[in-house]
């Protein structure tokens, strides 16, 4: 195991959030690939951060991880299984083994003396190609030595395709058209722009996706917002409506009375789904006054008989003018 703090490693603090770790650890593990950075103590410095992302993508052992330190615990002594107890023998001595040394392992050495580990699928096709590591499983296989695997890495194709915002949000499949025939891509609920999605069954191939304008809502990031529009009455007196829902039903929303025309109201919780280890996003409904489209004679009448006792909203202009 390593010898250094596991959120020091991948220089983030002890309440990241699982989305965090794993982006931490991308980036980390996409500078350091032995593959991509040829120092001499990258491969030492990857198998590193491996170890540390492997106990702290695991709930049940990132809370062990915790538990130990807390009580005086050194990082060298913890195993990816737990703690060692410092004796180093055993099964459970884990990462106290170098590559081979017994099932506890975390990494593998594939016969060409780089350390090796599993990782996060969506990583793991991002970075990594079809280089698999680990310890076998659904996670991938270990390593074998030879230049294959390193050609497909190099043959990895990445294309681009523009989905619907709201098979963004909801999660789906769109069709892609390539060169070599036709593919489903997985959509995942919360998908973002540029986001680098996995095919399953094409390891050579990544697809980046576009997010499509909407008629009429809009996304920033995990937030979503739409214009709600408002009669002059139920903005002045206010009003309790029925505001819909992009995942689907609506909301009882509450109109304060006097509420001008570009005001938002945020409802907490209801923009894109928590998903993929990313907490939901918020809504925004950002109210438009409408004027009535046509007026009759009686309304016309009314409207102009309480007009002088209403504020005039332009009176304040007058202070406001250049100055020579």
């Amino acid at each position: 195991m390593a010898s250094r703090d596991l959120y020091d490693i991948l220089s983030i603090s002890r309440t990241a959030s699982a989305d965090e770790i794993r982006r931490a650890h991308r980036k980390l593990a996409l500078q350091f690939h032995p593959d991509r950075n040829k120092a001499k103590d990258a491969p030492a410095k990857f198998a590193e951060i491996q170890e540390a992302y492997e106990v702290l993508s695991d709930a049940e052992k990132r809370r062990q991880y915790d538990d130990f330190i807390r009580l005086g615990g050194s990082p060298g002594a913890f195993g990816a299984n737990g703690p060692t107890g410092g004796h180093g023998g055993g099964s459970g001595g884990g990462h106290g083994q170098h590559p081979g040394g017994g099932s506890g392992g975390g990494w593998s050495n594939g016969g060409g003396g780089e350390a090796w580990t599993a990782t996060d699928s969506e990583t793991f096709e991002s970075i990594f190609g079809d280089m698999f590591g680990g310890r076998g499983g659904p996670r991938g296989r270990t390593r074998a030595g030879g230049g294959s695997q390193r050609a497909r890495a190099r043959e990895r194709m990445e294309a681009e395709t523009t989905v619907p915002l709201e098979t963004t949000i909801r999660g789906g499949k769109v069709g892609l058209v390539l060169d070599d025939g036709s593919v489903e891509v997985p959509i995942p609920v919360g998908a973002e722009e540029d986001e680098l999605l996995s095919v399953p069954g094409r390891l050579d191939l990544v697809v980046r996706i576009k997010i499509a304008p909407h008629p009429w809502l809009s996304r920033d990031g995990r937030d979503l917002s739409y214009d709600l529009p408002l009669s002059i009455v139920e903005a002045t007196l206010g009003a309790s409506i029925d505001a819909p829902l992009p995942t689907g039903g609506t909301v009882a929303l509450k109109i304060p009375p006097g509420t001008a025309s570009g005001k938002k109201i945020r409802i907490p919780g209801k923009g894109v789904p928590a998903g993929g280890g990313r907490p939901a996003g918020d809504l925004y409904v950002v109210v438009q006054i409408v004027p009535p489209g046509s007026v009759n004679e009686l309304t016309g009448s009314l409207l102009r008989e309480i007009a002088g006792s209403i504020d005039n909203p332009r009176a304040k202009l007058s202070q406001f003018h250049l100055r020579a």
